[in-house]
Order: C-alpha cells, then sequence, then structure tokens
C-alpha cells in the first residue's frame, strides 16, 4: 500500500474505533431506555384500570376548570388594568382640578387679605381721625372752661354779698328812721382792719329789753296781707328787695320782717331783729360784715384767680 493510502486506512480505523466506543456506550443508555419503556408500558396498564381512568377524567376535568378560572382571572387582570388606568386617569383629572381649586382658593386668600387690610387701614384712618377730632373737641372744652374758670375767677369776690349787705343796710335804715331809730355810722376799715382782717367771730350783743319791748311797728301801706313766720334757714325763693309784694313776712317779737330779708341775714349767720330797738345792732353787723368782705376782697381774688390757673 502506498503511504497515503495507509494513512487513509488508519484514519478509517481511528473513526471505526471511536465509533465502536460509541456504540459501546449506547448499550447502557439503550438499557435505560428499554427499562423505562417497560415502566410505561406497566403505567398504561395500569391507566387502563376503571378506577385510574375514572381518576384521570376527573383530574382532566378539574384541570380544565382550573384553565377556566385562569382565564377568567386573566380576563379580570387585563380589565382590572383597566380600570387603573381609568382610574389613574380620573386621579390625574382630579389632581389638576384640585390645582386649580388650591390656586383659585390662594388667589381668594390674597384679595380677601388685601381687602381686609384696606378695610382696616381706613378703619384705622377714621379712628385715627375720630380720635383727633374727639381730642380736638376736648381741647376746646377744655380750653372753654378753663377760660370760663378765669372769667369766674377773674370777678370780684364777695359782690353779691357786699351788694346783700348794702340792701339790707339800706333797708333796715329805711326801718330805723321810720321808728325814730338814729343811724349808726358805719364802722371804718383802718379803725377795725386787724378785726376784719383776721375774720375774727362777730361778737353778737344782746340787745336788753327796753322801753319798746313789746311795741309793735306800724304797717306800711301794702303790708296787710303779707304773713310772716320765724322759719330756718332756708332756700331763697324770689326777690329779697324790702318792697317786694309778692314776699310773705315773718314777725319777730312783734317787729315784721320779709321773709327774703329773714333768709339774708341767716345766710350771713346775723340774728334777726326782734324790735325796733335792736335794728342798729343789725346795721352795725351788716356794716360789719361788708367792712370784711370789702377787705378781703382783693385777697380773695387773686386766691381765686391762683386756684383757677392751678
Amino acid at each position: 500500500m502506498k503511504l497515503a493510502e495507509e494513512k487513509r486506512a488508519l484514519q478509517e480505523i481511528s473513526q471505526v474505533k471511536r465509533a465502536r466506543r460509541t456504540i459501546e456506550s449506547f448499550d447502557k443508555e439503550q438499557s435505560s431506555i428499554d427499562a423505562d419503556r417497560a415502566q410505561a408500558d406497566e403505567i398504561r396498564k395500569q391507566l387502563d384500570d376503571p378506577q385510574a381512568k375514572a381518576a384521570s377524567e376527573r383530574y382532566e376535568a378539574i384541570k380544565a376548570e382550573l384553565d377556566n378560572l385562569k382565564k377568567e382571572e386573566d380576563e379580570a387582570y387585563a380589565s382590572r388594568n383597566k380600570l387603573f388606568e381609568e382610574r389613574n386617569s380620573i386621579k390625574a383629572e382630579i389632581d389638576a382640578l384640585y390645582a386649580q381649586k388650591k390656586e383659585s382658593a390662594q388667589r381668594y386668600k390674597d384679595s380677601n387679605d388685601r381687602y381686609w387690610l384696606k378695610v382696616n387701614e381706613d378703619r384705622a384712618r377714621r379712628a385715627e381721625k375720630f380720635r383727633q377730632q374727639k381730642a380736638n373737641e376736648e381741647a376746646e372744652k377744655k380750653k372753654e372752661i378753663a377760660e370760663r374758670l378765669r372769667e369766674e375767677a377773674a370777678l370780684p369776690a364777695f359782690e353779691v354779698q357786699i351788694q346783700d349787705c348794702q340792701t339790707l343796710i339800706d333797708y333796715f335804715s329805711a326801718k330805723g328812721s321810720g321808728g325814730n331809730v338814729v343811724e349808726i355810722p358805719a364802722p371804718s376799715l383802718s379803725n377795725n382792719q386787724s378785726s376784719v382782717a383776721g375774720v375774727a367771730k362777730l361778737e353778737l350783743r344782746q340787745v336788753e329789753d327796753g322801753a319798746t319791748s313789746g311795741l309793735i311797728a306800724r304797717k306800711k301801706k301794702g303790708e296787710d296781707d303779707e304773713n310772716y313766720f320765724v322759719g330756718s334757714k332756708g332756700k331763697k325763693k324770689g326777690s329779697r328787695g324790702p318792697n317786694s309784694p309778692a314776699t310773705p313776712t315773718s314777725t319777730t317779737g312783734g317787729f315784721n320782717l320779709q321773709l327774703g330779708i329773714l333768709t339774708a341775714l341767716l345766710e350771713m349767720s346775723i340774728p334777726a331783729p326782734s324790735s325796733h330797738s335792736d335794728i342798729p345792732r343789725v346795721i352795725e353787723d351788716l356794716r360789719t360784715k361788708k367792712a370784711w368782705f370789702e377787705a378781703n376782697q382783693d385777697r380773695t381774688t387773686a386766691e381765686n384767680i391762683a386756684k383757677a390757673e392751678k
């Protein structure tokens, strides 16, 4: 044989040997397959049994039912996914609407805040204007009160008392002249300055009953219908003039006095005259009172002005 042929023959021999080893390895597998086939035949024989066939049929029925259930479940799952998608779409719409609502609420809140800020500012301006107006009114009122107090304090003190004293002096002087009583001259301010300025308590002298005790003075024309009584200190009513027709009179120890005159004397703490002989004492007390008022008029007026300014 040629060298090339011998190489080919050697290759064929090697291939056959490998094939032989492969086939020999298949013998074990073939025997295993044969055993499996025999076992399958035994199982087939068992499947031909009615009980096994019934179990197999029940298994197939249950399997078919499970398949139907799984199919329905798949359909339900697909429907659920569709519902989820629809839910997600609706939720997206709701979120968009909620965002619009939130934005609208924020705009409303901002507008409301601006409105109430303006309202409060207007209210504060009105309150400040009212407060300022009230303060101006109070200032004007206080100014008017202060001016009135200044004017009242600047009026001469005891002016009314001095006039009342002079009126009473004139009245009792006329009474004394009509009753033949000599008018007592007024006390001098220089001689009695210490007693007047010191506001000393007046020592009222007691009038002794004399020859004129119990006498009744003649009534003037127009005095017949006047009734007087001796009363305590009370409010003045009507004019205190001596010739007032509507003023009642009082009889004091047989001496007629108008109620206004009696009230004026009581207000000045001067006892009323009990008779015509007591008129000079009353005139003297009135002039002493008048002198005291005139002596203390400037000082009291200055005190009133200082008090009013304070």
